[in-house]
């Protein structure tokens, strides 16, 4: 889920200080600064993920705490119970396999003992989705999904992972080690990387606006010309979750927020409440809305090849070159040059008897892509 409840009161002193000429400081008095943000969504079916954390004092630079060491379960009406597993980051798991026709609760206590609990969940079953797809036009390409809502099924709640592979500003086959130059094995290669987007906003829609409750080419995702997402190969994975009413008008407004905020008639922030309540009063509010039942899976891979010709521009990599200057193939200028790790061997130059003249050097920023991904091949990974 998108983690934008951690930045309620934030958004409310912006709408303030953006009316205001003058600095405004105001004074909170006894408003709670952590409050118990909770994300998630409880799958019928497989792996649920909840995730706790605490909003900040507006002045404080630590922009999320972690909730550790906290006890969540589930429970429906026949008081069964079944508790998640903590993953660490805040994160916790529960695998299994629940009957649809009943409600469930999830509780939270925290360390200190403050207890929270839902109210009632009842599943929501998500229909598949009909049709992922892309639309190539003179802006970029348009990602967007098609779906059709049931009597029980009307509002639809989308989140989507995206990963992509991309090239350094300068290829380089060569590694520096203990004072010589070799190449590069696979595992080492510093010119082919991954990067990945987990849900950057809020996609939402109501299947009860359009005939037969059929939603056509709601756009995802625009991938603007020049993005580096299309250079190689793309990934856009998307998962439909069918939501209740109360659920879907939380999201709306959360949505809203995020998006509106400032303009004189936006929504309000405080207008945000949720399905988690305090046990007991005096209690700090929870934020959150958790929703339960059974999602449906797409996913799609875009090539340079279906969406060529790809402009591209990478800011980090636009000044990169090779320099011209050559070091001399001996180990005490290679282990004086390379050493540091702050230039990378980037050409073996040779001479036309194909005799080793030395090498060329590039900045690492410009050769290791590792510095903004990762050259891990992700497991799901397809070519």
């Amino acid at each position: 889920m998108p983690n934008r409840q951690a930045y309620i009161y934030s958004l409310i002193l912006s709408m303030l200080l953006i009316s205001c000429k003058d600095p405004f400081e105001p004074e909170l008095g006894d408003m709670p600064t952590e409050i118990l943000v909770v994300e998630g969504y409880v799958e019928l079916e497989g792996e649920s993920i909840i995730k706790l954390s605490k909003t900040s004092p507006i002045q404080s630079e630590n922009t999320g705490n972690l909730v550790l060491s906290a006890f969540v379960a589930l429970s429906d009406a026949g008081n069964n119970r079944w508790e998640f597993e903590e993953k660490g980051d805040g994160l916790y798991s529960l695998e299994g396999n629940f009957p649809e026709n009943s409600e469930y609760y999830l509780h939270i206590q925290l360390p200190n003992g403050e207890t929270y609990i839902s109210e009632a969940m009842k599943p929501v079953i998500s229909p598949e989705i009909d049709v992922l797809d892309y639309i190539r036009d003179e802006e970029g390409v348009e990602i967007f999904i098609s779906t059709k809502g049931t009597e029980t099924s009307q509002y639809f709640l989308w989140t989507f992972e995206e990963n992509w592979v991309f090239r350094p500003g300068v290829i380089s086959n060569l590694i520096y080690d203990n004072g010589s130059i070799r190449r590069r094995t696979e595992e080492e290669r510093i010119d082919r990387c991954w990067q990945k987007n987990i849900n950057p906003f809020i996609v939402l829609q109501n299947a009860a606006r359009f005939e037969d409750n059929t939603i056509l080419q709601r756009e995802l995702v625009r991938i603007p010309n020049f993005s580096e997402k299309l250079t190689q190969r793309y990934r856009i994975q998307v998962k439909q979750m069918a939501l209740d009413q109360a659920a879907f008008d939380f999201w709306d407004i959360l949505r809203r927020n995020s998006e509106d905020i400032g303009g004189i008639f936006s929504p309000l922030p405080s207008l945000i409440t949720g399905n988690i309540q305090a046990l007991s009063e005096g209690m700090p509010p929870a934020i959150g809305h958790i929703s339960m039942g059974k999602t449906s899976t797409k996913e799609i891979y875009i090539d340079l090849n279906d969406v060529f010709p790809w402009p591209v521009f990478i800011q980090e990599y636009e000044f990169c070159n090779i320099f011209n200057d050559t070091i001399p193939p001996n180990p005490a200028t290679i282990t004086s040059t390379f050493a540091s790790g702050n230039l990378i061997p980037a050409r073996d130059i040779f001479n036309q008897m194909g005799a080793l003249l030395g090498y060329r050097a590039a900045e690492q920023a410009c050769t290791d892509c590792r510095l903004r991904g990762s050259n891990v091949r992700p497991e799901f990974w397809e070519d």
